[in-house]
Formats: C-alpha cells, sequence, structure tokens
C-alpha cells in the first residue's frame, strides 16, 4: 500500500494553518465516546484533546464534525431477502449533498458495483441488487477492506473516509492478517464500520474452497490461510465500530455516527507524517466527560 502523505490538508474550509518549518498538516479522525453506553459526545473543542507522537508539534490546531465523505459500502454476497432495499433508501436519504459513495461486493473473491457516485438512484440499486445474491463459498471479508481501500485516491481537505461493511464478523478463509489490514487502515486514516449480519449460519451453507492459484504456484508453495480472524478487532483497530444490526437503519446509522466523529487538524514533521498520534482528552476534557474514551486509529481497547 503505498504511503499518503497528508500535506494537503492545510485548511478545513478556506482557514490556512500555519506549522513549523519542516513540519505539514496532518488530519486524524477521532471519536470521543461515552463510557458504558458506546454513544459518542457532542461539543468536543479544541482545548479538549491532546496530541502525542513522534514528530507531533503541539496542540491540535483545529477540530471540525459532521465533514462530508467518501464512503466505501463492502457488502457480503449472500440473500437477506430484501432488506438491503431499506438499507439503501435510508442510507442516500441520509448522505450529505457532498458525500461521494462506491459499492463493493466480496465472497471468496471481490467485485466493484458502482464507483464514487453522488448519484442517489445509481447508489441505492448498487446496493440493492449487487449484493442480494446466493453466494454459497466461504467469504473474506479482510479481502473486501483491502480492495475498498484501493478505491480510496489521494486525501482531499476537509473530508473524510470510511468503508461501511456488512457480513460476518469472522473471516475464515483469508492469507493476510489483520495486523496488516489495520496498518493499511491507519496509514490511510480510512474507519471502518461493521455492521454484523446476525442471520444463523446453519441457514447459509458454505462450500470450502482452497485459495485461488497465482500463476503457475502449485498448492504447496500458495500462502498458508491464517485461520479464523476477528473482523469487529479490525474495526475497533481503525477507532470504528461493530454492531449487530436488527432494523435496516444500520447505514444510515453509521452515517450519523460519522457526523459526529471529529477530524483533528495538527502540524507534524514531515518524516513522521505517515503516523497516527495518540489522541487523548486533556484535563479540561475530562472533566466534561468523567466517564468518556477516546477511540481513534490504532486506539484499541
Amino acid at each position: 500500500m503505498s504511503l499518503l502523505l497528508f500535506a494537503m490538508f492545510a485548511s478545513f474550509g478556506s482557514q490556512v494553518v500555519g506549522c513549523p518549518e519542516k513540519s505539514v498538516p496532518a488530519v486524524v479522525t477521532v471519536e470521543v465516546r461515552e463510557g458504558g453506553v458506546n454513544e459518542p459526545v457532542r461539543g468536543v473543542e479544541v482545548g479538549d484533546l491532546t496530541l502525542h507522537g513522534k514528530g507531533v508539534d503541539g496542540a491540535p490546531s483545529e477540530l471540525a464534525v459532521g465533514l462530508p465523505a467518501d464512503i466505501v459500502v463492502v457488502i457480503e454476497d449472500r440473500g437477506r431477502g430484501g432488506v438491503l432495499a431499506g438499507a439503501a433508501d435510508l442510507l442516500v436519504k441520509s448522505l450529505l449533498p457532498e458525500d461521494r459513495v462506491a459499492v463493493m461486493t466480496y465472497g471468496v473473491s471481490t467485485k466493484k458495483q458502482l464507483g464514487f457516485s453522488r448519484d442517489a438512484n445509481a447508489i441505492r440499486l448498487a446496493i440493492e441488487k449487487g449484493a442480494d445474491g446466493t453466494h454459497l463459498q466461504i467469504a473474506r471479508p479482510l479481502y473486501g477492506v483491502v480492495d475498498a481501500l484501493k478505491l480510496f485516491g489521494k486525501p482531499e481537505a476537509g473530508r473524510q473516509r470510511i468503508i461501511m461493511m456488512l457480513g460476518d464478523d469472522q473471516d475464515n478463509g483469508s492469507q493476510i492478517r489483520v495486523e496488516q489490514v489495520a496498518a493499511n487502515l491507519i496509514e490511510e486514516r480510512v474507519v471502518l464500520d461493521l455492521a454484523i449480519d446476525p442471520a444463523p449460519r446453519r441457514f447459509i451453507p458454505r462450500v470450502n474452497v482452497p485459495p485461488p492459484t497465482v500463476g503457475n504456484d502449485t498448492p504447496a508453495t500458495r500462502p498458508a490461510l491464517v485461520g479464523r480472524q476477528s473482523v469487529a478487532r479490525l474495526a475497533e483497530a481503525s477507532g470504528g465500530t461493530s454492531e449487530a444490526y436488527v432494523r435496516a437503519e444500520f447505514f444510515a446509522a453509521m452515517r450519523e455516527r460519522l457526523k459526529q466523529r471529529v477530524s483533528v487538524l495538527y502540524c507534524v514533521e514531515k518524516k513522521h507524517a505517515e503516523l497516527a498520534p495518540r489522541v487523548a482528552l486533556t484535563e479540561a476534557g475530562k472533566k466534561k466527560w468523567p466517564s468518556a474514551e477516546v477511540r481513534g486509529p490504532g486506539l484499541e481497547r
């Protein structure tokens, strides 16, 4: 995964942030969650957060909430009896005018159903029809996340980046590890939110298939399958959430939650610009929300 420096993040809106010599502006998205209820708090200000990490220069320069987003919807290809129609309709109604949405499906392999678009009808159709099939093979959500990351271009000022995934909370057939994918999400400042499909697995038969042959590789030289891995843990590592959905509002709820996440603009030495800083509450912030915690890239529970 290519390194994406965040020197382009010179402002939120039209305000230009000045950084010291040899430093560049960068951005990271975090969520201040109320303890025990797993809900984001509102009204976070610059003085409520502090940054720590290599090359980080001082406190945040600026905070922003409710920013437009580049959203990749990633759905496991399996029949769901029309639930995606309601989910798609509620999602497009929740989008901001400047949001861009792409849609992918995954099973053993991945397929792009729609490139980034603001067309509500195209988004709705891609979600409704793209992943409501009868896929029976073992699913590999980690590969879905990796291919979704490839759809994001260079970061733009004042925009968030998120993957909204619907599927199992376990990966059983990938040849890559959660830690590898988590590093890519953190490096590119992309948050993963997971809606866990509660459909009992006994009603969805799966056929285990061998990993695909690469070139002339023999089975003995193919990378070994890693084993069962938690996609929920991957979401947490990126600063996102994982919840079992019970109604069709799951994608719209993800978009609403994204509006409450805080984009933190700060200055960092150029050579450390790819590293996500540690973000914590200041003493003033702890007084406002004594039981709250800051969730962000690399800040696992």
